[in-house]
């Protein structure tokens, strides 16, 4: 099949098109994938990004302008583009992890009934920006002091004070929120 019957075919949801595709340009797509997410992943991550990849291509295959460049072009971008979102999201779960794991082994031992249960935290914390969760998680999960923080994320004091007053408002404010939504719906 040329390239033009593979677009047609998708286009006409054939399955046999896919799989055409799959042959051609399988390894390439592969090979995309396996560049960007393999030094932080695992196999399956891979899998799952390339089977992501084909029902992208599946169902975006109308946005191909063969006018504007090779179909082998178009599907490459697509690899490298959700790709970076499968890397992105598996960096996220990894600090994720890292710092549940941080937090265990650092508060074994501890038993204190005042503080928030660990879900309830991040639960609070959630719509904070990456850098703020870490400051928070240090701060308030970790009971580190603020120099400490400071050094070990290379931020001023200020700076960490500054982030800690901000991330608290914007948590009282998504407290009074949820608050105000859950009166509604009563």
């Amino acid at each position: 099949m040329t390239d033009r019957d593979i677009v047609l075919a998708i286009l006409s949801h054939k399955e046999i098109a896919l799989e055409e595709l799959k042959i051609k340009y399988g390894r390439l797509l592969y090979g995309v994938i396996n560049k960007i997410i393999n030094p932080i992943s695992y196999t399956m991550d891979i899998e799952e990004c390339f089977n992501d990849v084909l029902l992208t291509i599946w169902k975006n295959i109308d946005c191909y302008d063969e006018n504007k460049g090779q179909l082998r072009n178009f599907l490459i971008s697509i690899a490298k583009y959700r790709a970076l979102d499968y890397k992105r999201k598996i960096s996220k779960t990894k600090i994720h992890l890292e710092l549940n794991e941080e937090i265990i082994e650092q508060r074994e031992g501890k038993e204190d009934a005042t503080v928030l249960d660990d879900e309830a935290f991040y639960h609070l914390i959630e719509n904070l920006n990456e850098k703020d969760k870490v400051i928070f998680v240090k701060k308030y999960l970790l009971d580190e002091p603020i120099e400490k923080i400071s050094i070990e994320l290379e931020m001023s004091k200020e700076a960490i004070y500054k982030r800690l007053i901000r991330g608290r408002e914007k948590i009282k404010e998504s407290i009074l929120k949820e608050e105000g939504e859950e009166k509604c719906t009563m």
